[in-house]
């Protein structure tokens, strides 16, 4: 099976160019066991690009190798797509398409712009001018080209606005949610393996991303109350400060969150039902445009903001979000999503590059033994140790699991199945008369000739059929199907067409609308109940994302 899927040698991983990119990421690859890519070498398996890949590079891919994105799926990740898809999506679908602030794209929509900053102004100049400017509504402006929160800026005037490239302007949310008068924006991680057919999964545990300095109206131009980013929080005076409820730093897992909510006496089942139908409804936005590809997919950053009234906000979403280790809060999270993300794609945990070698010891010397047998217990040394981390974090996530319908549980046993028998080590094989066998750099096997090219009638030779996604992989959980088809689709239809994306939009109107009325009906029940209600009414294959708690 690894032969077939990965070639005769190691796993090999590449992260970008130049082969720099982050730590986290490359220790992630190390602990499985995978060998790094170096300029010597003709071939990889996995090539992790913070940027986008052009379409060549799609089309030339073999069946065992494997891009960080798919062909324009990264449409989203700009600022100004983003407002025009969604506004869009709301004049088809109706309301449950407004969870975006209301913008303008600039330069294209200023007279717009203009037009909505000129409403109610006073009749006449005898109105206090700072109290008409008070009442104005505030603005926030981004380029669409900047990241990391550079170039931000609020603003009441449009006198105030200067632009030197492509911005969006969007309503200012004026009354977030506060945590000991802190602002914060929820960072949630977000794995497209497929669009055709749709295939969406979200990670259990994310970031709460706090502001450093209280928040407040009064002082638009502090950045430290107003955004969230935390490559620019970190950089605040406040940042290392034991701030009131949220600590030094700027950053709380979503378990945190929850347990900070359930002291509260924040019921937020509800919320994080929103949220799930927030972000499938996002992804759907620009689902007609993205072409049918294999050998590749899509991770996300989905930037949410909570109002005071429990109300949900789509800020943006990040392409490569980022994959820093810069507090506990990080390491916590960031590290067992990238595995169970590698174990969700099919990628292999124990693929060392043993399997180049072959057996067979008579006409060996003793030397060349010695030094083989050296390299062997190099090599499974990293083996177990990616073993051990695998089997701590299986169990820590038994403990934090909750008990479920028969449903979820059915899947949940066959999820373990098919892993424990996909992870298995393979047999390894020395060939000592030839140590230095080649590997993927060299001759690719007979098996992976030209027909091994991606095509039609060859596919991701990892194992996975979309059709029949799993419910969930470690802390990934699948929020889109709802339900797993009865049968395959037929390639040669548009299953992404105008008619099959209402069906899907109405399927998640349908969702939101039960988790509102089951909310409502129950309010004492317990979410696991209020979970497993909403998976009965609306037959639900699998589990309902909810973080941990």
């Amino acid at each position: 099976m690894f032969e077939e899927c990965f070639g005769n040698g190691p796993f090999v991983f590449r992260i970008n160019d130049n082969g720099l990119g982050p730590q986290l990421l490359t220790q992630v690859c190390l602990e499985r066991g995978w060998r790094e890519y170096n300029s010597e070498n003709e071939s990889w398996n996995l090539w992790w690009k913070t940027s986008g890949f052009p379409v060549s590079h799609h089309r030339s891919l073999y069946a065992w190798q494997y891009l960080n994105h798919i062909p324009k799926g990264a449409s989203i990740c700009r600022k100004d797509n983003l407002v025009r898809y969604l506004r869009c999506m709301r004049k088809v679908y109706g309301a449950i398409y407004d969870f975006i602030p209301h913008g303008y794209n600039l330069p294209l929509e200023y007279t717009k712009l203009a037009a909505e900053c000129s409403r109610g102004r006073p009749a006449s100049g005898k109105d206090d001018p700072n109290k008409y400017f008070e009442e104005k509504p505030i603005w926030i402006c981004k380029p669409v080209a900047q990241s990391q929160g550079r170039g931000i800026f609020l603003f009441r005037k449009l006198s105030e606005l200067n632009y030197d490239s492509n911005t969006i302007v969007q309503r200012y949310i004026e009354k977030p949610l506060l945590i000991g008068g802190y602002k914060f924006d929820l960072r949630l991680y977000v794995c497209i393996p497929s669009y055709h057919p749709v295939t969406i999964y979200m990670y259990r545990e994310g970031l709460a991303r706090f502001g450093t300095d209280k928040f407040s109206l009064n002082d638009l131009r502090n950045p430290f109350r107003h955004l969230t980013n935390c490559s620019i929080n970190k950089l605040g005076p406040g940042y290392s400060e034991m701030k009131d409820r949220v600590g030094s730093g700027c950053k709380w897992t979503l378990r945190q969150l929850r347990r900070y909510f359930q002291q509260a006496g924040i019921s937020d089942w509800l919320l994080w039902q929103k949220i799930t139908s927030l972000i499938t409804l996002t992804v759907l936005s620009h689902v007609s445009q993205i072409p049918p590809s294999t050998n590749c997919f899509e991770f996300f950053g989905f930037d949410v903001l909570i109002d005071r009234a429990m109300r949900p906000w789509l800020l943006e979403v990040n392409l490569s979000p980022a994959l820093s280790n810069d507090c506990d809060a990080d390491r916590l999270v960031k590290k067992p999503m990238l595995h169970d993300m590698f174990d969700l794609l099919g990628l292999p945990l124990y693929n060392t590059g043993l399997s180049i070698f072959n057996i067979s010891s008579d006409d060996i010397d003793e030397n060349s033994k010695e030094n083989n047998v050296s390299s062997l217990m190099s090599t499974i040394s990293v083996v177990n140790a990616a073993g051990r981390w695998r089997r701590k974090q299986k169990k820590m996530s038994a403990i934090h699991s909750r008990s479920g319908s028969a449903i979820r549980t059915r899947s949940r046993s066959t999820s373990a199945n098919i892993q424990k028998n996909y992870i298995m080590l393979p047999k390894v094989q020395v060939d000592l008369r030839n140590p230095g066998s080649p590997s993927q750099s060299g001759p690719l096997p007979k098996q992976m000739g030209d027909d091994s090219k991606r095509g039609d009638s060859k596919s991701w030779g990892n194992g996975r059929d979309w059709n029949l996604a799993k419910p969930r992989e470690g802390g990934w959980v699948r929020i889109w199907p709802l339900a797993l088809l009865e049968a395959p689709i037929n390639k040669s239809n548009n299953i992404n067409s105008n008619g099959h994306i209402k069906a899907m939009v109405q399927k998640v109107s349908k969702f939101t609308k039960k988790a509102k009325d089951l909310a409502k009906k129950h309010p004492t029940a317990s979410e696991s109940q209020l979970s497993e209600y909403l998976q009965e009414e609306l037959e639900i294959h699998g589990d309902i994302w909810i973080p941990p708690i």
